[in-house]
């Protein structure tokens, strides 16, 4: 017993190495004003967004359609091996061609799912479109989950940051998707909540496409000077 006591007074008063390079909090709170890591994270919050309103909305216009509980979740179950087949595949993929591609691809093709939700009147058809819409989300969610961590990495945080931003992101987006677009759909229709959503992908696609051309416009220039 004293031993054990002894051992745990001189472990604590003995000083720790301190590491270094390791972001601390206030490092974190600098990096937050970095614009390119904030497009970061809103480009995993978005995805999360999406789904958290999908994984309200569906399956209630599935049992209007006269689904039943084992075709609700047969749907939900083959949306999640959809996206996992995707995930590595497209993190592959924008490891080679890069992260905005698949990134681009991924807003046109969510935007797109967003006009098509409201729209089936079959079970069959929603839940087509519903796998559709995941692998559209899947395609942006893998590269810019790489994205958060490279640009966490450039702004200097360590990696235990970027997780951290990571999940806060996501479960974010989760939370206020499933409120925000139960809460629209319940006051007028499924369409509002999917059009704003939309509305996002859309304007987070240009806004991503206009900063690539500026990217390239900075990097011609040094050579035509």
């Amino acid at each position: 017993g004293g031993l054990a006591v002894g051992l745990a007074i001189w472990a604590l008063s003995t000083p720790g190495d301190v590491p270094q390079g390791k972001a601390g909090w206030g490092r974190l709170v600098g990096a937050l004003r970095v614009r390119a890591l904030l497009v970061a994270v809103w480009l995993v919050a978005l995805p999360a967004l999406f789904s958290g309103t999908i994984g309200v909305l569906v399956p209630l216009r599935l049992d209007d359609l006269g689904a039943g509980g084992v075709t609700v979740g047969a749907i939900f179950l083959a949306a999640a091996a959809v996206e996992a087949v995707l995930s590595p595949l497209l993190g592959r993929f924008s490891d080679r061609r890069g992260r905005l591609l698949p990134l681009r691809i991924g807003l046109g093709a969510a935007a797109v799912a967003a006009v098509l939700l409201p729209l089936p009147g079959a079970v069959w058809l929603l839940g087509a479109i519903v796998l559709f819409a995941v692998a559209a989300l899947g395609m942006f969610w893998a590269p810019a989950a790489a994205l958060l961590s490279e640009r966490s990495e450039s702004a200097g945080l360590d990696q235990g940051f970027a997780f951290g931003l990571m999940n806060l992101a996501w479960a974010a987006g989760q939370v206020v998707g499933g409120a925000a677009g139960g809460t629209l759909a319940g006051a007028t229709a499924d369409a509002l909540p999917y059009a704003l959503l939309g509305l996002l992908c859309a304007g987070t696609l240009v806004a991503v496409s206009r900063s690539r051309h500026a990217a390239r416009g900075r990097e011609r220039s040094p050579a035509s000077a």
